[in-house]
């Protein structure tokens, strides 16, 4: 499996590469001749092309692997857990304007629906939701074992799905209560992707309620501590009342007062592992036990790789093979 399939369009990178390095094997080709003498030139040019030649394969596969490592690569497997009571899990997804911030690739809310997936797709034996969130809180998918329907639902998930402005997580979380079954003797877990940029609402409140009513909460934070500028669909930017262009963070603050309860439990999105850490987190809290086979990153192999290519490229550009003088 590929989690970020959009990179392959970096293979398009290759084309003017190419045809560069080709430029310039014509106009090194053409120098040597020039410069070489008659005798000279020859040997000089066979030395050249035999450089240009591995120096450019090995860039390429330089390329190539890092683009193979940057697209993400899953390992086969699949995670059953296994409760005498079951497990329902409800999404809860920020489909604010903010969550289209590119800090993390492609986008805070494209890379929250991909681990959706990826949890719909490693999980088997157990009930999903979904709701989403702005200024208000909407049910999309009640529990359900049909994880086809949500499934199909995610890849449409956008801020222009409702009218209502802001971010209002307390909304959300109450939502989210409501979307579960009432009266099944079920572990009841809402995991929440959200970047933390809250506009409203009291969140701590609408948490304790989660608390009273025995459900817990995993946060998968999504952006960046660094943060990004934010674009209004023209092309313009927000602006503060200082006339500041708005920077949109990951509010970390907020999750970390969060998760001071003990039901709360924080990841972040942009961690390798947090499929693996939040199923370990679900295994704890609901007294499952999971048969793991999860699909984990593989991009470290590719990385190595695309390392070692770099390595013996640029040791084929600095170092002489042959002294032709």
């Amino acid at each position: 499996m590929v989690t970020r399939p959009d990179t392959f369009y970096l293979f398009l990178l290759l084309i003017p590469v190419v045809y560069i390095m080709y430029l310039r094997f014509i106009r090194g080709n053409k120098d040597l001749g020039s410069i070489g003498g008659k005798f000279r030139s020859r040997l000089l040019i066979d030395v050249f092309v035999v450089k240009w030649f591995f120096s450019s394969l090995l860039f390429i596969l330089f390329m190539v692997f890092s683009i193979l490592a940057a697209a993400e690569f899953t390992g086969s497997g699949k995670t059953t857990i296994k409760s005498s009571h079951g497990v329902d899990l409800v999404f809860l997804v920020d489909i604010s304007g903010s969550m289209l911030c590119t800090d993390v690739a492609p986008s805070r809310l494209k890379r929250s629906t991909d681990l959706i997936g990826a949890y719909i797709e490693n999980i088997s034996g157990e009930r999903f939701g979904l709701a989403v969130f702005k200024g208000e809180g909407i049910k999309i998918i009640p529990v359900t074992e049909d994880s086809s329907s949500l499934s199909a639902v995610l890849p449409y998930l956008t801020p222009d799905m409702f009218s209502s402005i802001g971010s209002n997580l307390e909304n959300g979380i109450n939502t989210s209560l409501n979307t579960f079954p009432k009266g099944e003797d079920r572990k009841k877990i809402i995991v929440l992707f959200t970047d933390g940029e809250v506009l409203g609402g009291d969140t701590l409140a609408a948490v304790e309620k989660a608390k009273n009513q025995n459900i817990d909460i995993i946060i998968i934070g999504t952006g960046t501590l660094k943060g990004i500028e934010i674009y209004k669909k023209n092309g313009e930017p927000f602006l503060d009342e200082k006339g500041n262009i708005v920077i949109s963070r990951l509010n970390n603050n907020l999750f970390e007062n969060m998760s001071i309860l003990e039901n709360v439990f924080y990841l972040n999105s942009s961690d390798t592992a947090v499929l693996k850490e939040s199923l370990d987190i679900i295994e704890k809290r609901s007294g499952s036990s999971i048969v793991s086979d999860i699909k984990e990153s593989r991009y470290r192999i590719f990385l190595s790789f695309a390392i070692l290519f770099l390595f013996l490229y640029l040791s084929v550009r600095i170092f002489p093979w042959k002294n032709t003088f």
